[in-house]
């Protein structure tokens, strides 16, 4: 089996100014750099098919190791921009011999399964159309001329059409590969003159991924999936959950809201710095070089130009850290008092931007907005002063010494209460009558659902504040009650059992008699947010002999 991956970049794209579907140029080559890292650390041979502009990058400049490149992509005319599938069909063509394609933002943290890498056709998982692909579907029905058979017998069915996902996508049946794709080019450029009746950007999935399930359909052959549960197109849960991957999850694969979610992708380049820090940093220094981009920087930090500079700054943060050298001083890198009122001043600016589209006849309720956020607004400011006063070396570390402390603590779930954990101390909490927070993350995070249906509304709330070393230097976390409880209670360390008693205290009788294992697994997942957020953390060099 040959483990293939793809990347075409087009003469009009720069790999360090465009950002191919992600929020950033940067996450494209973090993504890249952390999916072949992985591949091979659990296959010994992975293949790359690319263009030259392509291999210049990832092998000329990031030295990604693959085992073989082929330029087979250099004399590809893309047709059209939007077709960011078709480079993947080309590889496909290509092959002459068992294959399973992955593409660069899937992440194994694991080898697949031996029995999926045995069948005759492999795919990540089978889709099932809602809004996504049945708009596409009806606009394709409209306005194109020719379908292949397969997928013109499939529309015809009066239940929802199915996909595969080609997060993976191959197998050992290579006589079905070639028909395939020789089906997909017919399919996309007998229907060249009709792309101005379409979105094309939704296409790709028709011409790649129900054409695939279609074709098999048709020749009732059968497809062997990696998730076994059928997925609709727009409801992929945890393929996003870096920090689960210290917890047994192997398989990752941020396709396309996880692009557009700031957190998620910062998760991914923390990832690629825990396990890659060479990596990490080498792609830092080399936007830094060609666009003067400092974006997964550090503030301050001119006088860093090399990867190596930059691994002997984390040595230094892990230091401060751990030593609990938490205020800053002589030769500390630090926030910029300026910095954070400007970016304190964006925030506060983001949230006026979104309560101006609340409409509300009512005027009390609407001063009482107002009120309330002033008096947000005025503590955000003076929490962003007080951040000032810490050591930058020392949140770096903080980050680096973070990316552990998920596993640390959940990763065997019956050691859980015999941990201890305490408060971070460099966190502070706001509190106020509506929730600003979630306002923010509603207006910052993309796909989550909670923030999507989120409504402000009057209550008692808690803002919770973490300093950063990027972006706007802090970041801003809704939390509730039971959670800001938690906090205040782990002003010491304590053991996670003694805390769960505790916080019993806070429960009605028959919740503790009739339903306790359920609110320790709603505790617990309490801790586990809490833990993300960077607000408390694993105590070391303190045990405990409970059992």
């Amino acid at each position: 089996m040959n483990f293939i991956q793809t990347l075409f970049a087009g003469k009009a794209k720069s790999l360090y100014k465009d950002n191919f579907g992600w929020t950033r140029p940067e996450y494209n080559l973090v993504s890249w750099a952390l999916s072949c890292l992985q591949l091979k650390k659990n296959y010994d041979q992975v293949d790359l098919y690319c263009n030259s502009q392509a291999a210049d990058c990832l092998i000329g400049e990031l030295n990604l190791p693959y085992t073989n490149v082929y330029l087979s992509h250099d004399k590809m005319d893309l047709i059209d921009d939007r077709l960011w599938a078709l480079p993947k069909i080309l590889t496909y063509s290509l092959q002459n011999g068992p294959f399973l394609h992955i593409d660069g933002d899937v992440f194994l943290f694991d080898k697949l399964p031996s029995e999926l890498l045995n069948a005759g056709l492999i795919s990540q998982n089978i889709e099932e159309a809602t809004d996504y692909y049945l708009q596409t579907q009806q606009q394709l029905a409209r306005s194109f001329a020719y379908f292949p058979n397969c997928v013109d017998v499939d529309f015809q069915s009066t239940v929802p059409i199915k996909a595969v996902n080609a997060g993976i996508l191959g197998g050992n049946n290579v006589s079905f590969f070639k028909e395939y794709t020789e089906l997909a080019l017919k399919y996309i450029n007998n229907n060249l003159p009709y792309f101005n009746s379409i979105n094309v950007d939704r296409f790709n999935v028709f011409f790649e991924q129900h054409l695939f399930y279609a074709l098999a359909k048709e020749k009732q052959l059968p497809i062997k999936v990696l998730i076994n549960e059928t997925i609709k197109d727009n409801q992929y849960l945890y393929l996003g959950n870096f920090h689960e991957t210290s917890c047994g999850r192997t398989y990752l694969h941020l396709l396309g809201h996880y692009k557009k979610d700031e957190y998620t992708c910062r998760q991914m380049a923390s990832k690629l710095r825990q396990l890659y820090p060479g990596y990490y940093y080498k792609i830092i220094s080399l936007f830094r070089q060609k666009t003067n981009s400092s974006f997964l920087s550090l503030h301050g930090t001119e006088k860093f130009s090399t990867g190596e500079d930059y691994l002997q700054f984390l040595e230094v943060s892990r230091k401060r850290f751990r030593n609990n050298h938490i205020k800053n001083d002589i030769g500390c890198i630090s926030f910029q008092q300026e910095n954070n009122d400007a970016n304190a001043t964006d925030t506060i600016l983001l949230l006026e931007k979104a309560m101006g589209a609340i409409e509300n006849s009512d005027q009390y309720w609407k001063t009482e907005i107002e009120d309330d956020f002033k008096s947000f607004s005025k503590s955000l400011t003076q929490s962003l002063n007080v951040i000032n006063e810490f050591s930058y070396a020392y949140i770096y570390g903080r980050d680096l010494e973070a990316d552990n402390w998920f596993g640390n603590l959940f990763a065997d779930s019956m050691k859980i209460m015999n941990k201890i954990v305490s408060k971070c101390e460099e966190t502070c909490i706001i509190k106020s009558k509506f929730d600003w927070s979630g306002l923010y993350n509603k207006h910052t995070r993309v796909a989550v659902k909670y923030y999507e249906d989120l409504e402000l509304s009057s209550g008692e709330f808690y803002n919770l504040i973490v300093p950063e070393v990027w972006g706007g230097g802090f970041s801003l976390h809704d939390i509730d009650e039971m959670e800001n409880t938690i906090l205040l209670h782990l002003k010491t360390p304590l053991l996670i059992y003694d805390l769960f008693n505790l916080m019993l205290e806070y429960v009605e009788d028959d919740i503790v008699t009739t339903h306790l294992d359920k609110y320790k697994e709603l505790f617990i997942e309490m801790l586990k947010q809490l833990t993300l957020k960077k607000a408390i953390k694993p105590v070391k060099n303190m045990s405990s002999s409970f059992a």
